[in-house]
C-alpha cells in the first residue's frame, strides 16, 4: 500500500474518515469482534484498483449527521454508525463514488502506523450511494 497521510484522528475503537493525499475519500476502521474481515470478500493488501461491486455503502444524512451502512456481499452488515465528517470528505464521496475500507490490527490512530508499516493493513474499495 502507498503510504496514507491521515489528517484528522478519531477516537480509540471507532471509525474515523480520512481523505488520501489524492483526495480519495477513505474509512479507517478499527478491528472489533463485529467487523472482521471475512476472507474471500475481496480484502487485499493492496490498492484496490476499483470498487469491489459485491459490496455497498450508503451515506445517509439526517438533521442529527450522517449515518455511514457498508454491507458484505449477501448484504449482511459490516458497518453501521454515525460519522462526523467534514465538506471536503462528503464533496470527495461523490466525486469519486467509492469509499476505501482500511482496517487492520489496530485500536486507534495511534497504533495504526504500526499495523501499517508491519504490513496488516487491509483494504477494500465499495461503490458508495447518498441520501
Amino acid at each position: 500500500m502507498s503510504r496514507v497521510e491521515l489528517t484528522r484522528t478519531g477516537l480509540h475503537g471507532v471509525p474515523w474518515p480520512e481523505l488520501l493525499p489524492d483526495l480519495r475519500p477513505a474509512l479507517v476502521v478499527p478491528a472489533a469482534p463485529e467487523r472482521l474481515p471475512h476472507p474471500g470478500d475481496g480484502w487485499t493488501r493492496h490498492m484496490p484498483e476499483a470498487p469491489d461491486p459485491a459490496w455497498t455503502a450508503h451515506l445517509d444524512s439526517h438533521l442529527d449527521g450522517h449515518r455511514l451502512t457498508v454491507q458484505r456481499p449477501g448484504g449482511h452488515t459490516w458497518y453501521d454508525g454515525h460519522l462526523t465528517a467534514g465538506r471536503e470528505w462528503h464533496r470527495a464521496t461523490r466525486t469519486h463514488r467509492a469509499l476505501l475500507l482500511i482496517t487492520g490490527p489496530f485500536s486507534g490512530p495511534h497504533d495504526l502506523p504500526t499495523a501499517a508499516a508491519h504490513g496488516h493493513l487491509l483494504l477494500l474499495s465499495t461503490p458508495i450511494r447518498h441520501a
